[in-house]
């Protein structure tokens, strides 16, 4: 009997556990996330008060599997020229460090706040362009799963990203975007 029940025990435990794992608590789901970046940015002066679209800096987000994070050439069409102290020549010294990195031709390695595991297949372009309407910004679209960035000085996680979180949005999504749920959707 104690043989027989450890059997159907134990395998019950493990898939229990894989699946509250899944669907509940990832090592992934790092809500609250939001480290120092190497540079001081605010996602709140950008996105917000300036509504510069996220697809500016983040140019990956329409067509590729990452959104991509800005090189110093995207943050310098602006920095060229703005940002500057009376004299027009010495950076504020909030942007100091990044006229730096432009100077020595580096670009600043920035801390990814959102990832995925390994074993889920996420592309940013079919989420954002099944979800924006032609002529809106994609910020809108990216609120769903990043939160309302646009008012956070530093950016944080603010979802788990975690299995349970995306199908919930899937099953949301299903009639009117043609979302799928079956496995095969989001794992290889």
């Amino acid at each position: 009997m104690k043989g027989k029940a450890l059997k159907i025990g134990i395998p019950a435990f493990l898939l229990g556990g894989f699946i509250w794992l899944m669907m509940g608590m990832p090592p992934y789901a790092q809500v609250g996330y939001g480290p120092e970046q190497p540079i001081e940015y605010s996602h709140k002066k950008h996105a917000g008060d300036l509504n510069i679209d996220c697809q500016y800096c983040h140019t990956g987000v329409t067509t590729g599997k990452k959104a991509g994070v800005p090189s110093i050439s995207i943050c310098m069409n602006c920095h060229v020229s703005v940002g500057f102290k009376e004299d027009m020549f010495t950076p504020l010294d909030k942007l100091a460090p990044l006229h730096e990195k432009w100077d020595n031709e580096e670009s600043p390695e920035w801390i990814r706040i959102h990832n995925m595991p390994d074993h889920v297949r996420f592309s940013h372009a079919p989420h954002v362009n099944s979800l924006s309407k032609p002529g809106d910004p994609t910020k809108e679209v990216c609120k769903n799963c990043h939160g309302d960035i646009a008012n956070m000085e530093v950016v944080e996680q603010v979802e788990s990203l975690n299995m349970g979180f995306c199908v919930s949005c899937h099953k949301d999504k299903r009639e009117t975007h043609g979302s799928r749920i079956n496995c095969s959707t989001c794992h290889y």
